[in-house]
């Protein structure tokens, strides 16, 4: 609660667009697009914390393919002291062969510098399709599978086989708000990794909008001290180019 009322304090982080990769009921248009992420929130007084959370992400589009980089960082201090830092890299190519299916390849790369990793990299191909689409409502679910490369702090590196799935839903609630959710869940012989983001924005103007979101994480398996989930509420400030 203490951290979600720090995440809350008075509009002061910025954000940018959908999380990359969430559906929306909006059309993109073909070309080049994207969004850039910024947010910072800090406190003084009895508490010295300071949070800076950036995304930015780039897609590109054309009448069957579909190209997608994501970059994401996190970091928080609370009194001088690094309480959680994270880093997020993966790029996505979509061929749509029919207008609701499509194949994919994706690439991953996590580095949580308080998950117990030193890092997490996966490669997965599959299948997606597009089973509901109205004039506000658009799902996908995938389907994949492919290798995971990861290493626990002080072990030797793992590699396994995963299976990846993946649902996306956008619903545009009404023509100046849109609530997303997005749900990934890469799972190995040794570990099952979940992560959901859950986001409502409502649109300021054509290039701006704020935006309410809840991630949680989770891994089946971590190393002894380590928590299992993690969860993190943001009040964010988009931007669209």
């Amino acid at each position: 609660m203490r951290n979600f009322i720090k995440i809350w304090a008075p509009c002061a982080a910025l954000s940018v667009g959908c999380w990359a990769g969430v559906v929306t009921a909006v059309e993109e248009e073909a070309g080049f697009g994207g969004e850039a992420e910024l947010g910072v929130v800090t406190t003084s007084g009895n508490t010295d914390t300071r949070s800076v959370n950036a995304k930015a992400r780039v897609r590109y589009l054309t009448e069957s393919w579909r190209h997608e980089g994501r970059l994401e960082g996190l970091r928080t201090s609370d009194g001088g002291t690094i309480t959680s830092e994270r880093y997020v890299a993966s790029g996505k190519s979509d061929y749509r062969f029919t207008p609701d299916d499509y194949l994919f390849v994706t690439v991953r790369y996590e580095d949580d510098r308080f998950s117990g990793y030193d890092y997490q990299f996966s490669e997965t191909v599959g299948y997606g399709r597009r089973v509901l689409k109205t004039t506000s409502v658009e799902l996908d679910l995938e389907i994949g599978a492919g290798g995971r490369h990861s290493r626990e702090v002080g072990q030797e590196r793992e590699d396994e086989a995963i299976v990846r799935g993946a649902v996306r839903l956008g619903w545009a609630i009404s023509p100046t708000s849109r609530f997303t959710e997005e749900v990934l869940v890469e799972s190995g012989k040794s570990n099952t990794y979940t992560e959901s983001l859950s986001a409502l924005s409502v649109r300021i103007n054509s290039q701006f909008a704020l935006k309410l979101s809840l991630t949680v994480k989770h891994n089946s398996d971590v190393p002894a001290g380590v928590e299992k989930t993690d969860s993190m509420s943001a009040v964010t400030l988009v931007y669209d180019f």
